[in-house]
């Protein structure tokens, strides 16, 4: 039997460091997602254009695959806290060009581009930073509640952040909702300040540590250890699925169930809401079964709800199926994350982090493709089979993997 805890969550919270870390994050994921919004609307509000719609969505992901490898260097490099620091300080004053070109009557489309384009390639200091940092603030035991925790601020800010950006683009525009966002990157700043690393921890790394720090010893690490190389493999697929969802859940929203774009936030609302319950439980759990069996269990039965949507075309029943399907994987960053940092040696939780996160990105430009160019084909009902098939395989390849079946015995040992 599993047992939650949640003393767990005061407990972590009491922990100075970590708490001004986690509060910085969720002010800077929230602004996040309230910027992506607006500077999406401002792109159309301008052009009109789907395919300049497109352009922003390639140059604010793209970047991230070059800027993912320049972010593992750096963070093992220098100083983390300082280095997502200043990258904070430099992106707010990147976005804050936004709001001033708009100010003066300047702003065009290709200033957004730039700035699209410059906060993906930096992007991955902070994805990777975090996971980098965290495990020098807390200790071993407390990771699964530390990764809840953050998130809870990625998730937090996708259910918050656009329905947020989209009352204030009606009454301020979207070009001062961007300002909001700069100011949430000082705030990140500001809480980094009062982060206090302790000097046993990876910032006190010697020289000679710092220069094993390599992308070959990481990716020795990544091909060598199964746990990681399985756990990489099944959210890079997992991401297939969800950038297959991204691209037929609106369509399904508006020609099948016949809802349009506000049934369409609903569900999208429906399925983080799920998420962010089950990650919130699976941070205060006691666990008395192997992390890897749990991942693989959650993708196995993670696909079924999306399945039953073939069932009703009721928007509740719509609904209810895409919150028990975010019910069911919400956990699954939290889980995995918590086995890397433990596998992960300091010296190399940059690299490794940033490298990681830039192959399961991947994924998501990778499903949208593929649901381009399969939709006049299988339509959207062979969308949302293929969607969910490919969750449930991945979750029974991963249980077929002997290391990740029972890893708490390798992450023991």
């Amino acid at each position: 039997m599993q047992s939650f805890d949640i003393s767990k969550y005061s407990q972590i919270l009491r922990v100075a460091s970590f708490r001004n870390f986690f509060l910085g994050f969720l002010f800077s994921n929230l602004g996040d997602a309230m910027s992506k919004v607006a500077l999406a609307w401002y792109v159309w509000e301008e052009t009109q254009s789907a395919a300049a719609l497109g352009l922003l969505t390639l140059l604010s992901l793209g970047p991230v695959v070059i800027g993912g490898f320049f972010a593992g260097w750096i963070l093992d490099r220098y100083d983390k806290r300082l280095v997502i620091m200043v990258d904070s300080i430099f992106r707010g004053l990147a976005v804050s060009l936004v709001p001033i070109l708009f100010f003066f009557g300047r702003l065009e489309v290709w200033h957004v581009y730039v700035v699209a384009a410059l906060y993906g390639f930096l992007g991955m200091i902070a994805w990777a930073g975090g996971p980098a940092i965290v495990p020098t603030l807390v200790k071993k035991e407390q990771l699964p509640t530390a990764n809840a925790l953050e998130s809870f601020a990625f998730m937090s800010g996708n259910v918050l952040g656009p329905s947020l950006a989209g009352l204030l683009i009606s009454r301020i525009g979207a070009p001062n909702v961007v300002a909001l966002d700069a100011l949430t990157f000082f705030l990140f700043a500001g809480f980094l300040v009062f982060v206090r690393v302790p000097k046993d921890g990876d910032d006190a790394q010697s020289t000679a540590v710092r220069q094993e720090s390599t992308y070959r010893n990481a990716f020795r690490l990544l091909g060598s250890n199964r746990i990681l190389s399985s756990t990489t493999a099944m959210y890079f697929v997992t991401n297939i699925g969800s950038g297959l969802l991204l691209v037929w859940l609106p369509i399904y929203s508006d020609l099948t169930l016949q809802g349009g774009a506000q049934l369409y936030g609903l569900l999208l609302a429906a399925m983080s809401a799920g998420e962010v319950i089950s990650s919130f439980i699976a941070g205060g759990m006691n666990y008395r079964v192997s992390l890897g069996r749990l991942i693989g269990s959650a993708l196995i039965v993670g696909g079924i709800p999306l399945a039953l949507l073939q069932i009703s075309t009721a928007p509740l029943w719509a609904a209810l199926c895409l919150f028990v399907h975010g019910f069911l994987v919400g956990p699954l960053t939290i889980w995995a994350q918590t086995m890397r940092m433990v596998i992960i040696p300091p010296e190399l939780r940059g690299r490794v982090f940033a490298m990681l996160r830039t192959m399961m990105v991947a994924g998501f430009p990778v499903g949208g493709a593929l649901a381009g160019a399969l939709t006049s084909a299988i339509g959207i009902p062979g969308l949302i089979w293929l969607t969910a098939g490919l969750m449930t395989t991945t979750g029974l390849a991963g249980i077929s993997v002997k290391q990740l079946r029972n890893s708490d015995d390798y992450l023991e040992g």
